[in-house]
């Protein structure tokens, strides 16, 4: 499983530079010009969950190669954002963690979440992909 400080080495690792840059729009974009480079708005990230996962979604771009542009379609936009939710997800909710939650009686998503310090929407994305790939079952 994944944390903030883990995430920030796989950057440093893939010579991924996080600069702190305030937008007006989003909190987080990667952007693969030259170099690959995250800009965070850290004046508008509130918490260590929503870094996490702000900062896990953009090196999920990267790593799956799921970028876009302002003119790509959205058909398009919804593929690379499935694929990089895809990384995110499976990354900060790992399989194990999920049935490590359910062997413990936590089996909420939204206790899951709070355990695994997530959103709930990667919680639900992570058991659902893990669902429809048959993968909760074979444990």
């Amino acid at each position: 499983m994944m944390e903030i400080l883990d995430l920030e080495k796989l950057a440093e690792r893939e010579k991924i530079e996080i600069v702190n840059f305030k937008m007006r729009k989003n909190k987080a974009r990667i952007v693969n010009y030259i170099k690959p480079t995250i800009f965070m708005d850290y004046s508008n990230i509130h918490s260590d969950t929503e870094e996490k996962c702000l900062l896990a979604e953009e090196l999920s771009h990267y790593y799956y190669d799921a970028y876009y542009t302002l003119c790509s379609d959205k058909t398009f936009i919804d593929k690379q954002e499935y694929r990089a939710n895809k990384w995110k997800c499976v990354s900060c909710v790992p399989l194990q963690s999920i049935l490590s939650c359910f062997n413990r009686g936590i089996t909420t998503i939204f206790d899951i979440a709070e355990e695994l310090n997530v959103e709930p929407n990667m919680v639900e994305f992570a058991y659902n992909y893990y669902k429809d790939n048959n993968l909760l079952y074979t444990y």
